[in-house]
């Protein structure tokens, strides 16, 4: 009896022996596949990241530099600089300036800047999100045309206001051009073809 599970001890010592031993292998084969070192695979994992000689084609001709070029030795003086200008301004153009606001602006504050834009009714209602997060209606838009004759009268202070924006006004600064927000103060002050007229 003692011969007899002897030797089935031993026989199933071999078999979890030769089941582990397979195991190994199947984890080192299939781990060696999954390691990709040569780009020669049908999946490339992160190919990006090896270079290859068959790619030297795409890249383009290298010049050379010339002979006697340096890398960088000073800026030079302060007459050589190129010197940027403190503010982006172009020539006024009162039908661009018009569109720019009628597209930017007029939903809130109407298209003639009275304040009695489309959006209004929303901006003012008790159930706006900023009436149900503060406790009170926002006031309507302002008139724009009376803001540039009483309160914002310098152009300068409304551009950086429209630039920075306000409570529910957004920040056009980060939406416009410095250029665009020039052109549509100046269509507010306009007392010819724009707003103020």
């Amino acid at each position: 009896m003692t011969s007899f599970s002897t030797n089935i001890k031993s026989m199933l010592t071999r078999r979890l022996v030769f089941i582990v031993g397979l195991m190994m292998l199947g984890t080192l084969a299939t781990s060696a596949c999954a390691v990709q070192e040569s780009n020669t695979y049908p999946v490339e994992t992160f190919s990006e990241m090896h270079y290859s000689q068959s790619f030297r084609a795409q890249e383009p001709p290298r010049l050379a530099p010339p002979a006697d070029s340096v890398a960088f030795r000073t800026a030079g003086d302060s007459s050589q600089t190129y010197n940027v200008p403190d503010k982006q301004e172009r020539a006024y153009d009162p039908v661009v300036a018009g569109e720019l606001y009628r597209v930017n602006c007029s939903v809130c504050h109407g298209i003639s800047g009275l304040g009695d834009g489309k959006a209004t009714r929303h901006i003012t209602s008790g159930s706006s999100f900023y009436a149900t997060t503060q406790g009170s209606p926002y006031g309507a838009p302002p008139n724009l045309v009376e803001s540039a004759a009483s309160r914002l009268t310098e152009r300068d202070t409304m551009v950086a206001f429209v630039t920075s924006g306000a409570v529910v006004m957004p920040s056009f600064g980060k939406l416009l051009a410095e250029e665009d927000i020039r052109d549509i103060v100046n269509y507010i002050f306009d007392d010819t073809t724009g707003l103020s007229q």
